[in-house]
């Protein structure tokens, strides 16, 4: 006679996933959701309710579970055998740098895992998309729990990493990228700064110290757009009848004698123009352009204001320089918060979350 769901073939079917495995599985499922059930459990892995059962009173015995009515919880904090165990999850983290803004936002990360026993593992693409997915794929095959990561480039440049993680199979969360052009159907969650707003923060404070004719001078890269847009947007709201240069810079691996070159043509411009505050992203060519300012003999913030994009280093300039703050650190340790919830309350499209944190304006003397 046959014994159900605990006989013969159930039995058979439970040798498919040896003890040490159960457990894992059975542990994970209690510190994510809070507990397991005992039927769920069995069915989902293909084992016998007895077996199951065997394996809750084994972790009990351990003090790692509480058995309830029909399963198990997590242990008492005060339960006389409870015993510390490894992490919770593990969460794989890809950033471009290791060595400029990132470092903040790592720092984030790492102490929001600290705080939730979460084990957190970092690659460096070096903006290279093709590292970049290739660091992704070798996260999820090595299993992990989750995914933060900060694509290279925007969705509308290139959308390798965003449809990887899209199809990763893990809670994602891009980090300090927009989503937009993305569909909106994709479950990929998004922590990022608003560029836009701390854009308009400098030219308001630029604007409240009398200044109507503003430039902007900006490398080219996903921040880049965002901070256009607002220092644009700012201008037609707070001085409709101001003007705005917008001077592209070059990028950080040209020769330094051309990049100075470009410097002293952007002070040729704003000279011309009758401009006297610039909004420079990043700030470590704010900081340069102080020094060529400078070494015409113009006085900052007297003769030209300047702000700042990043604030980097900008506190270190000759003339310290007012700059745009990023919440760098709340960035990466929202992301790790917001990937682990999704952790606990499944992958579902009611589980994402898309969060703005806005900047500040650090004032120096450089305005």
């Amino acid at each position: 006679m046959g014994r159900g769901v605990d006989g013969p073939r159930a039995l058979a079917e439970d040798r498919a996933v040896i003890p040490h495995e159960r457990h894992s599985l059975i542990l994970r499922q209690i510190e994510l959701h809070g507990m397991v059930i005992t039927a769920e459990f069995a069915h989902r892995h293909g084992v016998s309710g007895m077996t199951v059962r065997r394996d809750l009173v084994a972790l009990e015995e351990k003090g790692l579970l509480e058995r309830v009515h029909g399963g198990a919880v997590a242990p008492a904090p005060h339960h006389p055998t409870a015993r510390r165990r490894g992490p919770l999850a593990t969460i794989g983290m890809v950033v471009p740098s290791a060595d400029y803004y990132y470092p903040a936002v790592i720092r984030g990360a790492r102490a929001a895992a600290g705080q939730l026993g979460i084990r957190l593992v970092l690659g460096v693409s070096g903006y290279s998309v093709d590292l970049e997915t290739e660091q992704v794929g070798r996260l999820v095959a090595g299993g992990v729990d989750g995914l933060l990561v900060t694509p290279s480039r925007t969705f509308a440049d290139d959308g390798a990493t965003y449809r990887l993680l899209a199809g990763a199979g893990v809670p994602a969360v891009v980090v300090e990228r927009s989503l937009e052009g993305v569909d909106p159907g994709t479950a990929i969650g998004s922590v990022r700064s608003d560029h836009g707003h701390g854009a308009e923060l400098a030219v308001r404070h630029l604007v409240e110290r009398g200044h109507t004719r503003i430039a902007v001078a900006w490398r080219a890269g996903p921040t880049a757009a965002p901070v256009l847009a607002g220092v644009r947007r700012a201008m037609g709201a707070l001085c409709p009848g101001g003007e705005t240069l917008s001077f592209p810079l070059l990028g950080a691996a040209a020769p330094p004698a051309d990049q100075r070159r470009q410097l002293e043509e952007l002070l040729d411009q704003v000279r011309a123009a009758d401009v006297r505050a610039v909004v420079v992203l990043p700030d470590q060519v704010a900081m340069a352009l102080v020094d060529v300012a400078t070494g015409r003999g113009w006085r900052v913030p007297d003769d030209l204001a300047l702000v700042g994009y990043d604030d980097e280093f900008a506190a270190l300039s000759p003339v310290p320089l007012t700059a745009v703050a990023p919440p760098k650190f709340d960035v990466g340790h929202t992301a790790l918060r917001s990937c682990v919830d999704r952790l606990r309350t499944g992958r579902g499209p009611a589980a994402l979350t898309r969060v703005d944190l806005l900047p500040t304006l650090a004032v120096r003397e450089s305005s």
